[in-house]
């Protein structure tokens, strides 16, 4: 294992089917110093954040649940909220997401800002953490939204990822009194760069390089940062083995 870890890690684990959501998380809970499991909202994912919490809740799994507010009412949220606490559930992530593509779809109008504000009220001993995206809006426009953020309630954020170690420092420097999980997450085709480029606006270093060594070496130089400024971690294996990521980048 590599030395000067953060503090805590995170990993997020999409949940393909709730056994397989178990096995996998048990397997990288076992083998790596992972805090929490932390299961994403996917509209396209038949298998929801609220059924995977309850599966692993139910079998002492720790778990932080993404809740997407664009398709979801406040009594809603609510009444999940009020059945995962009951079973254990100690945090939780409330993100805006992003709307589908269908001119007939309706948003719901619940904001994470008013859902922070009513959580906070109803569940006092919940962690409420909040998106942080770097990327899509301005610098300002961004942090003052996280700020709006703590002051409805919210402990901290789980951010999309950093691809170079200046951006996360802009970031740590502006938000030293909250909880963050900075995001760190693999880019291994062009595809996938593309991707991250025209739909979450990711400004990649101009050196960046597409093989699994140099994720490694720019993942490795992230977890450094965030391990010298006491915080955590937040590992987003997308469309990669996660095991065999997470291996690649704790071990030596």
């Amino acid at each position: 294992m590599i030395k000067n870890l953060p503090k805590s890690i995170a990993l997020e684990l999409v949940p393909r089917d709730l056994e397989g959501l178990l096995t996998e998380s048990r397997d990288c809970l076992s083998k790596f110093p992972i805090t929490t499991v932390n299961v994403p909202e996917i509209r396209t994912v038949p298998v929801k954040s609220y059924e995977s919490a309850v599966k692993l809740l139910e079998n002492h799994v720790p778990v932080t649940p993404h809740f997407r507010m664009v398709d979801r009412s406040l009594t809603e949220l609510i009444e999940k909220l009020g059945v995962l606490t009951a079973m254990g559930l100690r945090e939780v992530l409330i993100i805006a997401g992003d709307p589908p593509k269908d001119i007939g779809f309706q948003p719901s109008g619940l904001t994470s800002v008013l859902a922070i504000r009513e959580i906070r009220k109803l569940f006092p001993t919940l962690k409420i953490f909040a998106g942080l995206d770097p990327f899509r809006t301005s610098f300002r426009e961004e942090l003052d939204y996280a700020k709006r953020k703590l002051d409805a309630g919210a402990d901290g954020f789980y951010t999309q990822p950093f691809f170079s170690v200046g951006m996360l420092e802009q970031w740590m420097e502006q938000i030293p009194e909250a909880e963050v999980w900075y995001g760190i997450a693999p880019v291994l085709s062009e595809k996938s760069k593309f991707y991250w480029e025209n739909t979450n606006k990711v400004v990649f270093p101009p050196d960046f390089d597409i093989t699994l060594e140099s994720n490694v070496r720019t993942g490795r130089a992230l977890l450094k940062a965030i391990a010298d400024a006491n915080q955590r971690a937040y590992l987003m294996p997308v469309r990669v083995d996660a095991a065999e990521y997470v291996g690649a980048l704790l071990n030596d």
